[in-house]
């Protein structure tokens, strides 16, 4: 009975040692080997960035109307065709504006007559009056005959210049005319391509303020240099400024990335009801054959806000910093990061500043040549100081590279 208790003893004892035994091994051999992604410290320049997004434009893009209504006869562009100033692009049927025209002509050549027989009737009464005045000074003719003459005379002459005004009203008519009729013909305002095109043959123009069926009739676009504008938050807009780089990424093609510079920053915001305040900033992208380009396509964009005379400092990889909160509430979070010396990564808390894509920059804690642990991050977010660490053979090249 003695026996078979002390053999249960032993064999409690000898499954209590087998659960134990790994711990202890782990707690004074730092646990297993654990292979880590490093990096040597050294300097970099510090780029932050600013993301802001909207959507891609053309330089110039001119929406086409018509100013007198009237049925598109001829339509000699398709969307896409490139156009000069001054190409021809439709034409309305001119019927209509044509006979006010033809009417306006007719009428001026008629007050034009009437003028040529007013201005002789004033001659010859001119004539007469003066001869009238030499009979009258020797009494052959009386004075009421004289008087009569004299008026007519004076009346002649205010018809005449009725008439001259008349005529000039015509004229600016017919000039109002042909003015209108030159307008059935719509030409290219610039240098450009087609981007739209709304209007159809058969279809009625109708001159308009308003978007109304007819009113747009298609879209010349300035094609030469191309554009992102996108909208920058208030609180970020005070470090933007003309020719900071972009990287433009626009939404169909996400792989795609396009450079360029900022152009313009707006003055005034926009405001969209809900939303904060954003000011519009334009960024002209870089000449390129592969740009894939469609005016309107949503976009986002990163803008570089980094100084002209920016210095390298000390950074490490972003990945590679942890945060835990500090013990005490009101201090901010405490960041640190592993250093790999003699085959075991240590702990050490660091103070950080400025961030880019990339890299964070170190301002106290850290020298430049020590390595630090940058992944895999499943190893290095439960990665605890004094674990046994091992590089692996692509971490050391990336390491070993400058």
């Amino acid at each position: 009975m003695l026996m078979r208790k002390t053999i249960r003893i032993l064999i409690i004892v000898a499954v209590i040692a087998l659960l134990v035994l790994p711990v202890v091994l782990k707690k004074m051999g730092g646990g297993d080997l654990k292979e880590v992604e490093v990096q040597t410290v050294e300097t970099h320049v510090i780029t932050p960035t600013i993301l802001a997004s909207g959507s891609l434009t053309y330089q110039t893009e001119i929406r086409m109307g018509s100013e007198v209504m009237g049925r598109v006869q001829s339509l000699y562009v398709e969307e896409g065709d490139k156009v000069k100033q001054g190409d021809i692009l439709l034409r309305l049927d001119p019927a209509t504006v044509q006979t006010q025209v033809d009417r306006l002509e007719a009428s001026l050549a008629q007050s034009r007559l009437a003028i040529d027989r007013q201005r002789l009737n004033v001659e010859l009464l001119d004539t007469k009056f003066k001869r009238y005045e030499g009979l009258k000074a020797g009494g052959a003719v009386d004075a009421n005959t004289f008087d009569e003459l004299s008026a007519q005379r004076e009346q002649a002459k205010v018809e005449l210049r009725s008439s001259e005004q008349v005529t000039l009203q015509t004229e600016a008519q017919l000039k109002e005319a042909r003015s209108q009729l030159a307008k059935t013909e719509l030409r290219a305002p610039i240098d450009g391509r087609v981007t739209q095109l709304i209007i159809k043959v058969g279809e009625t123009a109708v001159p308009s303020a308003t978007s109304i069926a007819g009113s747009d009739l298609m879209t010349i676009a300035d094609t030469s240099n191309l554009y992102a504008e996108v909208n920058v938050n208030e609180t970020d807009v005070a470090r933007v400024v003309p020719g900071q780089r972009a990287r433009i990424v626009p939404a169909a093609y996400p792989d795609k990335s396009w450079q360029g510079v900022v152009e313009t920053v707006a003055v005034s915001p926009r405001q969209v009801q809900g939303q904060g305040k954003s000011y519009p900033v334009k960024i002209r992208l870089d000449a390129s054959d592969e740009l894939q380009f469609h005016t309107g396509m949503s976009c986002r964009a990163e803008i570089e806000t980094r100084a002209s005379d920016s210095t390298p400092v000390l950074a490490v990889p972003v990945q590679s910093v942890r945060y835990e909160d500090s013990e005490e509430r009101d201090q901010p979070a405490e960041a640190s990061v592993f250093v790999v010396d003699g085959g075991r990564a240590h702990q050490k808390l660091v103070e950080t500043d400025l961030a880019d894509d990339a890299f964070i920059a170190i301002t106290k804690g850290l020298d430049a040549g020590v390595h630090v642990v940058t992944g895999p991050a499943r190893v290095l977010r439960f990665l605890q100081d004094g674990d046994r660490v091992a590089e692996t053979e692509q971490a050391a090249e990336s390491a070993a590279t400058p």
